[in-house]
């Protein structure tokens, strides 16, 4: 069995037997006379006593835990007795937990000694658990935790070599393993030993390193923000084995050309034994190139930061490089090897290093008609090829030596023979190192132009180049017997892009490898690395046109690829061949560094993989067993002390701020917050506990609540605050800080006693987040709704958030962007991220402001200061004098044309119905406070603003200010400027205007009139200066809508039916009158100007001009005859500049017995009956 199951390599054959022992195992024919229950006795009997020996055959276990898997379900179902459960469980716990897990980070493997112990524990802890037989499992939970799921960290110890604890990775299994520690964790007391391991594994504070972050940080400490849509996947190092590097800004080309340099493996060594003896200073460069080669050899995190050598790059001027512009990589290819060669100390050493790229060139100048040859040497550390007019690198490499010839009237001057000769001049190759980097000079310069331009013409490039054609002693002698110096190519820079921008990346053969091994290539780009299938390099690298073959979408269309490489990486096949093989097949070459250097770099590695475990995604569902074991261990109910339901409701909470609400898309955010609802909405010292921790961790209300990208984790989270405060309102005074005695007997003046509590925790945890509320624009509504719900309590609650000064920096906020509000110097960091254009949500602040207003007695003399103690009078406050300052803001001032704030809340139109109840507010408490003209000026300034499509919000306001007005003068005033402003729209804001006017006319104002028509009848007064432009407004609908609202107020009403003379009277005047203006309207607009009409445009205000005139105006009358005769010769003269018939509908007549639009706020005017 052994031989078949596991000994086997073949993993059919493994699948085939594990198949048919299942087969025998399950149901067997009528006719078989050997029960079922034999073979799986037999069969289990085998198999479990093979389970110890998996561990000689690791890799091929799979089909063999599998089929035991099963037998054991088996003889769970009829043959328990003969199971030793105990036994089993010892033993397995014993196999697993001994066994040493070992994974390359990046790949996804599978344990299968791992998974396969851990499905037979759970299924026999399981079982044993159903037949309630005791199981001595010892410390299986907190070994197997520690072991497997998050090994303890290595203790730091200065002189010995620090080796990581890997943790096993694979998701399904760590999901299995946390179903076995769940399920021995069913007593308090396992329960607790649980939550402690698990509370130690939380981060803690608002600090996240950069290998939080996915990010190798070679130098000081940078401020890295927190991790939001984590997505792990993206933060470990790819399955190659490789980080990549991060880019700074305009850095690929640092990047791409640090991987080809990294990945020759002999110069890496080179560097990384490099001696450095002022690392901070004359050396930085170096001692920081050091840091990154380790760290891409070792890290596990998916790239390295190379702000550190950047830094320390210095250009040819001495100066720093600028991370933000662009670098030609070949040119910087030749300052970093300078830079380089510069901190090197010993002169071997520069020697050693220049010997890995550098050369020797010969520039030759060789006579035709003598035997004199001028030969001067040149060092090289790339050559330079040209590839216009050439169409492969041999071609290249060939016109490179052949030169040029000096004849004619450019004879060379042969100074041995004192006479001028034709001679051939060229560069030859005399010391060619082991690698060899070709620069493609792709890009071109025209002079005339003055432009740069970039060559993408194919140019060809072997995989093998021999370069002893090219070297002097060839040359010299061309027939002689010289041996092949053979290259390989190991890297290609490419260039995307071009010539004023694009993009650099590599892609690079992997060196050395053993006999057996396949030759397999790495593409780096910037902080992505995967593997490169080389067949593509033609594609992908040559340049030239596209195959139209591929171009599935337009595959006639021919264009010239613009990615192509710039610079070829060629190695000596000597070189490659002396070099060592990895010391461990499928593993990236490590060179040793400093013991400091590779324990700092392991610590790394262990804080790293423990974060990305606890980003598994079967570590949040654990974390939610636990809390919803809570309620099981406790049968329903609370411990008297409550310390396990603090520790594990605090335990949800860091993770839900740590873990579950960073996550991409979120997935265990709503479930654990809606079962860690379900636990504290039951009782009040949950509830308290919770609220606690949100009050004591002032980062995580900030991170939930502010930082948060996602806007549900903000809501929800907010929303649990305010549901756990309203249910500690209900249920816990105490604990809740306020003890309210309601109001009896219809009154609304609540009394109440305030101890420190949780309201008062809460708040003053959102005070303190006022100082940083600018930088989180997006989490405004969130933050301010959260308070407007708070303060919308009751009296006790405004209280406190009274106190705290929430309304006075709610109205500094309102003000601060205005001219005059600046000299308050308010928060400076909020006023300069206004004036750079940042953008905030003033919805749920205006909501907090009407709030706060609504608790305040305007018309109480203020108090000092919010701190001061504010006495209540029937549940109202007092201001403060700063309060009242910023409310009054402008009104002192004679220039000033509104109140700043009012302004502000109205400008924005982020919540109108907040605005115009605080606007409702301060009417109320007019015309003691004292600012009714102010609050007049200001709406009627924003009626007048241009475009008028912004002044909506200010219309509304008129509205409301014609509602709760003390003084029937602005009122009034309000109205008629309004309707006068209309002529002036000038095609904008005409359904703000439209809408104003049908609202408007309903308002029933008691503060100065008994008349409940006052403003019906004042908006019909004013409808001849409102009515004709809207009539002819350039949108349909306002056209329609107006018609339908004329109706309403006027036509619809026989005046012959009225008895009232004055109603009659007012009736008949105003259709007159709106008749005259719009003839006006139309000769000023059409007639005079000679302007063509179209049709549909002025369908309407023709149907109320003939209506009009057939209704209100007398033939038998003079007067009334020279107006008709004046409006026929008008409508006429329209006509003609008509440039299509009107609608028969309209045009022939009016249809008294059409239906207006169906639109609610338009309703029929009652006039009052005489």
């Amino acid at each position: 069995m052994r031989n078949l199951l596991l000994d086997d390599d073949r993993p059919s054959v493994r699948k085939g037997i594990a198949d048919a022992v299942n087969g025998v195992c399950g149901p067997l024919p009528k006719t078989t006379r050997t029960p079922v229950e034999v073979f799986v006795s037999f069969f289990w009997s085998t198999l479990s006593s093979l389970l110890p020996q998996t561990f000689d055959q690791p890799q091929n276990s799979q089909q063999l835990f599998e089929l035991a898997l099963l037998l054991l379900r088996a003889m769970g179902q009829g043959l328990r007795d003969e199971l030793d459960l105990a036994s089993y469980v010892r033993q397995w716990s014993h196999l697993l937990l001994s066994h040493k897990h070992e994974e390359f980070v990046g790949r996804d493997t599978l344990d299968f000694i791992a998974l396969g112990f851990t499905n037979l524990l759970r299924w026999a802890i399981q079982v044993a658990k159903s037949l309630k037989k005791p199981l001595a499992t010892g410390h299986l939970l907190e070994d197997l935790f520690s072991t497997h799921l998050f090994p303890d960290l290595s203790p730091s110890e200065e002189d010995r070599k620090l080796v990581p604890r890997i943790p096993v990775l694979q998701s399904q299994t760590r999901r299995e393993m946390y179903s076995v520690i769940v399920s021995l964790s069913q007593n308090t007391e396992s329960y607790q030993k649980l939550l402690g391991l698990v509370k130690e594994l939380v981060p803690q504070g608002g600090y996240f390193p950069a290998w939080s972050c996915g990010v190798a940080q070679t130098s000081k400490d940078y401020e890295y923000e927190s991790n939001w849509n984590y997505d792990r996947s993206k933060m470990i190092r790819s399955s190659t084995g490789y980080p990549g590097i991060r880019n700074l800004s305009n850095t690929c080309y640092l990047n791409s050309l640090f991987t080809q340099l990294f990945m020759n493996v002999s110069f890496r060594g080179f560097m990384l034994e490099a001696n450095i003896a002022d690392g901070d200073g004359s050396q930085r460069l170096l001692s920081e190139t050091k840091k990154l080669f380790a760290y891409m050899q070792s890290t596990w995190l998916k790239c390295v930061d190379p702000q550190g050598v950047a830094e320390s790059i210095r250009t040819y001027d001495s100066e720093a490089i600028d991370v933000s512009i662009q670098m030609d990589v070949d040119e910087f290819y030749n300052l970093l090897f300078d830079r380089w060669e510069g901190q090197i100390l010993s002169e071997e050493a520069k020697k050693k290093f220049r010997s890995f790229y550098g050369g020797q060139l010969v520039q030759q100048i060789k006579s035709k008609e003598c035997e004199h040859i001028s030969e001067r040497l040149e060092p090289f550390s790339a050559i330079q090829c040209d590839i216009k007019g050439m169409a492969t690198l041999q071609e290249s490499l060939t016109a490179y030596v052949e030169g040029e010839v000096m004849e004619g009237d450019n004879k060379y001057s042969c100074t041995s023979c004192g006479r001028h000769v034709d001679a051939v001049k060229r560069a030859c190759l005399k010391d060619v190192p082991d690698n060899l980097i070709f620069h493609l000079k792709r890009f071109d310069y025209d002079v005339n132009s003055g432009m740069r331009s970039k060559i993408n013409d194919r140019f060809d490039f072997s995989e093998q180049l021999d370069m002893a054609p090219f070297n002097v002693d060839r040359l010299s002698d061309p027939g002689s017997d010289t041996s092949p110096d053979l290259f390989e190519l190991v890297g290609v820079l490419v260039h995307s892009g071009t010539a004023e921008s694009g993009h650099y990346y590599s892609y690079i053969r992997e060196r050395p490898v053993s006999p057996s091994q396949v030759e397999t290539w790495v593409e780096f780009n910037d902080a992505d690395v995967s593997r490169f299938d080389p067949s593509k390099i033609p594609d992908q690298c040559f340049g030239g046109l596209n195959d139209p073959l591929q171009n599935t979408t337009f595959p006639q269309l021919r264009f010239h690829k613009a990615w192509n490489a710039y610079m070829l990486f060629y190695q000596r096949i000597s070189s490659i061949e002396k070099m060592r093989a990895p010391t461990k097949l499928g593993y990236p070459v490590e060179f040793p560094v400093s013991l400091d250097l590779y324990n700092h770099i392991a610590m790394e590695n262990e804080l790293f993989i423990r974060k990305y475990c606890l980003f598994d995604p079967a570590h949040a569902p654990f974390v939610r067993s636990l809390l919803d074991q809570l309620r099981y261990l406790g049968k329903g109910s609370c411990s008297e002390d409550h310390s396990t339901e603090k520790e594990v409701i605090w335990l949800a909470l860091e993770h839900i701020d740590q873990v579950i609400s960073r996550t991409k898309d979120i997935p265990d955010f709503d479930p654990m917050m809606t079962l860690l609802g379900k636990v504290i909405g039951t009782c009040a010292d949950c509830c308290k506990i919770a609220l606690d921790w949100v009050s004591g961790h002032p980062h995580a209300m900030r991170n939930l609540l502010l930082r948060s990208t996602t806007p549900k984790v903000r809501q929800d989270f907010a929303k649990m605050v305010l549901t756990a405060l309203q249910y500690l309102r209900r249920k816990d005074s105490r604990l809740y800080g306020l003890d309210i005695q309601e109001a009896q007997g219809g009154s609304t003046d609540d009394e109440w006693t305030e101890v420190d509590g949780a309201f008062q925790n809460i708040v003053r945890r959102l005070r303190d987040l006022l100082v940083v509320i600018q930088a989180h624009a997006r989490a405004w509504d969130d933050y301010f709704g959260l308070l407007a719900e708070m303060a919308n309590s009751g009296a006790p609650e405004a209280s406190v958030i009274l106190r705290e000064g929430f309304l006075r920096k709610c109205l500094e906020i309102l003000i601060i962007d205005s001219s005059g509000g600046r000299t308050l110097k308010p928060n400076q960091n909020l006023l300069k991220l206004l004036e750079k254009g940042r953008k905030y949500s003033h919805n749920k602040l205006i909501e907090l402001v009407r709030v706060l207003l609504s608790r305040i007695d305007l018309l109480e003399a203020p108090t000092k200061e919010e701190f001061d103690e504010r006495t209540h009078n029937n549940g109202m406050f007092p201001l403060t004098e700063r309060e009242e300052s910023y409310i009054r803001y402008g009104s002192d001032n004679p220039r000033a044309k509104s109140l700043i704030f009012l302004d502000r809340m109205l400008s924005l139109n982020h919540n109108s119905v907040a605005a115009t109840g605080v606007l409702e507010l301060m009417l109320r408490a007019e015309p003691n406070f004292g600012l009714l003209g102010q609050i007049y000026k200001t709406i009627m300034n924003g009626v007048a603003i241009d475009p008028a499509s912004l002044a909506g919000p200010y219309l509304q306001a008129g509205i409301t200010l014609c509602e709760y007005s003390p003084s029937a003068p602005e009122a009034k005033e309000m109205v008629s400027r309004t309707a006068r402003d209309v002529e002036t729209i000038d095609g904008h804001g005409g359904r703000e205007h439209l809408e104003f006017f049908s609202r408007v006319r309903r308002v029933r104002n008691m503060r100065f009139t008994r008349n409940s028509y006052y403003f019906d009848r004042l908006v019909l007064e004013k409808m001849p200066d409102w009515a004709p432009p809207l009539l002819l407004y350039w949108e349909e609908s306002v056209r329609n809508d107006t018609l339908a609202l004329l109706r309403r107020l006027v036509f619809d009403h026989d005046i012959n039916s009225v008895d009232d003379v004055d109603t009659v009277n007012l009736l008949w005047h105003t259709a007159r009158e709106l008749c005259l203006n719009c003839l006006k309207r139309i000769k000023a607009t059409y007639i005079q100007e000679q302007q063509q009409a179209e049709a549909k445009a002025i369908e309407c205000i023709i149907a109320v001009v003939k209506h009009c005139l057939e209704t209100y105006f007398e033939a038998e009358n003079a007067k009334d005859r020279r107006l008709l005769r004046d409006a026929e010769i008008i409508l006429e003269e329209l006509g003609t500049l008509t440039v299509e018939e009107a609608d028969d509908a309209v045009s022939e007549g009016w249809d008294m017995s059409s239906n207006p639009p169906s639109d609610p706020d338009f309703t029929t005017l009652d006039l009052p009956s005489p």
